[in-house]
């Protein structure tokens, strides 16, 4: 994927100032491996694209498959807990 092909809309990446980490490429990335119909299919994407984007993009395309398994980590800490019931107790 050339970075003139890459499109969001009508817009490119030259109308927009997107940060390195949402970038479409990086996004296209993710969606890819997340879609992919197995795991073996998983491997194969990851390792391939990999390869076509490197490592940077990699990493923010790996880090944004994991936020939700991040995210629920989160929730369930002690200290997150904590902090929600002091926020709900504020807000009535």
């Amino acid at each position: 994927m050339s970075k003139s092909n890459q499109r969001l809309g009508t817009l490119t990446e030259k109308d927009i100032n997107f940060p390195k980490w949402l970038t479409p490429e990086v996004v296209h990335t993710a969606l890819y491996i997340h879609n992919a119909p197995s795991k073996e299919d998983i491997v194969k994407r990851t390792e391939y694209m990999s390869k076509q984007i490197g490592g940077e993009a990699m990493t923010f395309a790996m880090a944004l498959l994991v936020l939700p398994h991040l995210i629920d980590n989160t929730k369930q800490s002690g200290e997150y807990k904590s902090w929600q019931d002091k926020r709900f107790k504020s807000l009535n």
